[in-house]
């Protein structure tokens, strides 16, 4: 978790709102460590994130897949009505006597900055368009399961590709942090580097050709490496 740790910067700044979406920086180094303040406290984490128009949905009930009971499940959705994030948490028996140890507590607190970043995107790309929804989906092939289609067509709009991608671009920093992001881009049909990318690689039968979701999603996780780049090379000048 070295590279979020070490995030230090307004990570608002990355992105290309056309106006600052909310006053509150978000630095996730910092974040990182103000988590560690609302373990088990499911209020004062409720109220933490308020300041990045966020708000938290508590689901207690459960799949009954074995999972949940070590760790506990985060989403997200991006209200377009209330300009609003929403991170919706799944935790066994509630958050507040939910029995974390260390491993699940980082795992969480990644999981939930992961989270949150995806669905800021999600904002900005609304604020971009002048609060119009996209409804651009690149092709994608169709297997005759309704279930598979469906979760086929979601992967292939292009907001929910820009916003995946950046997932498995801190998937690749947190897991393979010696390793180029190129290099595992390279790799990525015969290796999986990234929860993430393997679940949408699941979803598409690892099919390049016929769902250009894939090509897309390697394409905008290059973008979000250079991105990434020049921001740090200019915090290291900066520093100097």
């Amino acid at each position: 978790m070295r590279f979020l740790q070490e995030l230090n910067f307004d990570w608002i700044t990355l992105l290309n709102f056309n106006k600052r979406p909310f006053r509150a920086k978000f630095i996730p180094s910092k974040v990182w460590n103000d988590l560690d303040l609302y373990r088990n406290n499911s209020d004062g984490l409720s109220n933490y994130v308020k300041k990045w128009r966020t708000k938290i949905e508590w689901k207690p009930e459960l799949s009954k897949r074995k999972v949940f009971d070590t760790h506990v499940a985060v989403g997200g959705e991006y209200d377009m009505e209330f300009r609003q994030c929403c991170l919706i948490i799944y935790a066994k028996g509630g958050f507040d006597k939910f029995p974390f140890t260390e491993k699940t507590w980082d795992a969480f607190k990644y999981k939930i900055i992961q989270t949150e970043m995806h669905e800021i995107i999600h904002f900005m790309q609304y604020d971009r368009r002048g609060d119009e929804w996209s409804g651009y989906v690149v092709p994608y092939k169709k297997v005759g399961s309704k279930k598979k289609d469906d979760e086929r067509k979601y992967l292939s709009e292009f907001d929910e590709i820009q916003a995946y991608a950046h997932c498995v671009y801190l998937d690749f920093k947190t897991r393979r942090p010696n390793i180029p992001v190129p290099v595992l881009l390279e790799r990525c049909k015969r290796k999986s580097d990234s929860q993430t990318f393997g679940y949408i690689m699941r979803t598409f039968n690892r099919d390049f050709r016929n769902n250009e979701a894939l090509p897309k999603l390697v394409q905008q996780i290059a973008k979000w490496d250079r991105k990434y780049e020049r921001k740090m090379r200019t915090q290291r000048r900066l520093k100097q």
